[in-house]
This record gives C-alpha cells, structure tokens and sequence, in this order.
C-alpha cells in the first residue's frame, strides 16, 4: 500500500512540474500569441520622399488608429492653403484599413525667395477628432 501511495504521488508531482511548465510557457510567450490581435491604436501618417523638386511625385502612407481616418488626404502650403487633395480608393469616406496616394505636385509649387518651400500633408483621424499633419520639402 505504501508503494502505490508513493506511486501516486510521483505521479502528481511530475503533472504538477509538466502544468507549471505549461503555464510558464505561455506567460513568458504571451505577447508573441497576441500580437497579431493587436489593433493599431495611433494612426500613422507617412511622406516619402521629404525633399523634392516641384512637378515630382509624394506618397502618402496612412495606416489608420482605432478610430479610422477620413479617405481625403490634403496637401498645404506653409501658410495653410490647400493646394490639393487626392482621394483613396479604399473604402469610403472612413477608412479603416492601410492605403497609399501618389500625388505629382505642381511645378507651380516651386517656392521663390521669400517662401519656405515647406509643404504639409493633413489626414483627418477620427479618433482624435483632428488632423495628423506631416511635412515635406519643395526645392527652391
């Protein structure tokens, strides 16, 4: 009797070590199983490339928080004025998924002497319930 008791309690003690083991694995390795689950919460807003010429192409990469973002992206100059928009395909007017836009500047947008050549991009972000603006550089 006093070896089946012994029995069983090896028994209970290597289930034991094998379940502690268990559960040590998946809390040491519990943000590599949910990190595909992870929804973005900040939008993300990217220019390429940030120094140009005028008449050049710029593309937008917009991968949109939580909230989602408008599907307009505007471009402005220095002094706030909208010189263009370009809407994504994606989606309607809210956007929940990543898209880019290419857009050629105008040669009109070549600055002179007494401008800065500085150009913003501005996406609008529901969540924040406000622009996300970027900049980039127009050669003069």
């Amino acid at each position: 009797m006093a070896k089946a008791k012994k029995r069983d309690n090896r028994i209970i003690f290597v289930f034991s070590l094998i379940t502690l083991f268990i559960v040590a694995l998946v809390g040491f390795n519990i943000d590599n199983v949910t990190t595909g689950a992870v929804i973005n919460t900040k939008t993300s807003v990217e220019v390429t490339p940030k120094f140009l010429n005028a008449g050049q192409y710029v593309t937008v990469n917009v991968i949109p928080g939580k909230g989602c973002v408008n599907g307009i992206v505007g471009f402005y100059d220095d002094s706030d004025l909208r010189r263009a928009t370009v809407k994504t395909e994606v989606g309607g007017r809210r956007v929940c998924q990543a898209f880019s836009v290419r857009y050629k500047t105008s040669p009109d947008w070549k600055p002179n002497d007494e401008q800065s050549g500085i150009f913003f991009v501005k996406v609008f972000d529901y969540d924040k319930e406000n622009y996300i603006t970027r900049s980039f550089t127009i050669n003069g």
